[in-house]
């Protein structure tokens, strides 16, 4: 199977994933970067990767032609990042090409998004041209397919999908074992100091545990607008003992912390498309606390299950969710090793790949098929 994969360009993230489809089709796999990468991401940490199957579309007009004719031949295509995509889409489905269309949710800030030139684009042909094509969406999203059926578009054609770093084998019984020797409860947070990712309550969340007279401590791991900010608020709420911003580490360093802590908070809103890291802090055999308008929190998490899902921007419904923990210790190990087994038995990137073989090699003989969970399964609106 020739498999064709489009996007602005690729990532760190979406590496593991493409190894993975590269070794399945015996090296029948491309990946077209349609955009060369912008400077302000590689300042942000992204790196140019090199791989036999990626093709940089973007460097001339001669890669440009040869992108093209590789995503018309191929037996499937992937595509997502932007209206730039909707040029080889066109391409496939007016030969009734099997197309997968990927994306977080477009709706990130509500309905408002649903004027936005790319948005409307976007809709214009699907309704026009896509409409009962061969086409399909991977929801990188628990709120992509209320975002889709919002816009009467996928109906009956979502999937759930993700990003799908690389899971370390670990001997969770060792790892939790050692966080016995901890002599407080150790609590991480990992972001950018912004806005929409919410530090702010990392730090009233410590208020109210130091009330309610908890031993624990949060170490924030990141930087941004809102440091000085955050700094002031730890002073203000007199938790400077519990609170501790930590700075920027490189991501195997910040993988080893996470390895230390009993608790990953993940405080971020709805503009959290995906969130990658919650991936990362459950294959480190953390026991998560997620927002449940963060992206993969529909998707990987089950409250008091494999962790905590609180109440978006609701600091008593935090509070209440680690409270919990805390009063519960072996509760807390139990979802931290449940938390791992999620991740590494079924979101990897090589269940990721095998499954979207089959389920494409299904399609293309008119056998479709699902999962009943995980990657692949089938993605409804969500309420």
């Amino acid at each position: 199977m020739k498999i064709v994969f489009v996007s602005n360009f690729i990532n760190h993230y979406q590496i593991p994933l493409s190894d993975e489809l590269y070794k399945l089709t015996g090296g029948e796999y491309h990946f077209i970067e349609a955009e060369e990468m912008a400077d302000s991401f590689r300042k942000g940490g992204f790196a140019d990767h090199e791989r036999p199957y990626i093709l940089r579309a973007w460097k001339s007009k001669e890669e440009r032609e040869r992108a093209f004719k590789l995503a018309e031949a191929a037996d499937v295509m992937i595509a997502g990042g932007g209206k730039f995509i909707l040029p080889y889409e066109r391409k496939r489905l007016k030969h009734n090409k099997l197309t997968l269309e990927y994306g977080e949710r477009p709706l990130k800030r509500g309905f408002i998004n649903a004027f936005s030139p790319t948005n409307i684009l976007t809709q214009l042909n699907y309704h026009f041209f896509f409409y009962n094509k061969p086409f399909y969406k991977l929801c990188v999203s628990g709120y992509t397919a209320n975002d889709m059926y919002l816009q009467h578009c996928f109906k009956g054609r979502c999937y759930k999908f993700g990003y799908f770093p690389v899971i370390p084998q670990q001997d969770v019984d060792a790892v939790l074992h050692s966080r016995g020797k901890n002599q407080r409860v150790k609590i991480i947070w990992c972001a950018r100091m912004i806005g929409w990712k919410h530090p702010e309550m990392a730090v009233l969340l410590a208020e109210k545990l130091r009330q309610s007279d908890y031993d624990f401590e949060i170490n924030m791991i990141g930087s941004g607008v809102l440091k000085t900010q955050i700094e002031r608020l730890i002073h203000e709420k007199n938790v400077s003992d519990y609170v501790h911003l930590i700075g920027n580490y490189p991501n195997q360093e910040v993988l080893k912390m996470m390895a230390e802590h009993d608790i990953f908070l993940f405080t971020s809103d709805r503009n959290e498309g995906w969130g990658v890291v919650l991936n990362e802090a459950m294959g480190q055999v953390c026991c998560p606390v997620a927002s449940n308008l963060i992206g993969a929190t529909p998707f990987l998490l089950k409250n008091k299950e494999n962790g905590m899902v609180f109440e978006s921007g609701n600091i008593h419904s935090l509070y209440d969710s680690v409270k919990y923990l805390l009063d519960n210790p072996a509760q807390m190990k139990q979802m931290a090793a449940s938390a791992y087994q999620t991740v590494n038995a079924m979101w990897t990137p090589h269940v990721a790949a095998e499954r979207l073989y089959y389920f494409c090699d299904a399609l293309l003989n008119n056998k479709p098929i699902s999962y009943e969970e995980g990657p692949l399964s089938i993605a409804l609106p969500t309420g």
